[in-house]
């Protein structure tokens, strides 16, 4: 067990259910906004799993911050660690500010918003057309800057996996365990490929 304030070399099983998770739910809702003639009642159910989304990133912000943080982020604070940071934190603000949008937006146009059948009351209350057409389209940008974020996040997981070796990307797959020495003591080194990814 992993001493209190004390670097983790792999994130917890319930950390990783929450991220792989988070991902599915993510694709099904741009899936669904991108072609909503695929399923039968798709708007309907891009609100709730929008919905679901939120409700699982306060949970998951909750539990990380009682959590310890895997070793790699306790290393020499680099232009590069600054911007993983960022965008660590630009997705937490994105997947709870766009639902957050979507909810206020549903309050301006004075329509209810349905959560799997079940009304939700309004975020906020109102009639106003511009600042409605500005939600969404504010919803709408944010939700594709997230998804480059994805893509920049994905391409940074598979360039420690393929070309530093290290274990950065499978201290967050099911199933996977990390060594006791922490990967990132030795992915973020000036250790060759080799010696980074070596068990």
């Amino acid at each position: 067990m992993t001493e209190p304030h004390q670097p983790a070399a792999s994130y917890d099983g319930l950390s990783k259910a929450f991220h792989w998770t988070t991902l599915v739910l993510v694709l099904a809702v741009f899936v669904i906004a991108l072609a909503p003639g695929l399923i039968e009642g798709s708007l309907a159910l891009h609100k709730s799993l929008g919905m679901l989304l939120l409700a699982m990133m306060v949970a998951r912000l909750i539990w990380r911050l009682t959590q310890i943080t895997p070793s790699w982020i306790f290393g020499p604070k680099s232009i590069k660690q600054i911007a993983i940071f960022a965008v660590h934190q630009g997705f937490y603000g994105m997947f709870i500010a766009i639902p957050l949008l979507g909810w206020a937006y549903l309050g301006y146009k004075g329509q209810e918003l349905q959560v799997f059948g079940v009304a939700l009351p309004p975020l906020i209350i109102g009639s106003d057309r511009d600042t409605a057409a500005f939600l969404i389209g504010l919803k709408k940008y944010l939700a594709y800057l997230m998804l480059a974020l994805i893509g920049l996040h994905a391409m940074g997981a598979l360039f420690h996996h393929y070309v530093r070796r290290d274990s950065v990307l499978r201290s967050m797959l099911p199933r996977c365990t990390v060594g006791d020495t922490a990967p990132a003591e030795r992915g973020f080194t000036d250790s060759s490929p080799r010696e980074a990814g070596a068990d």
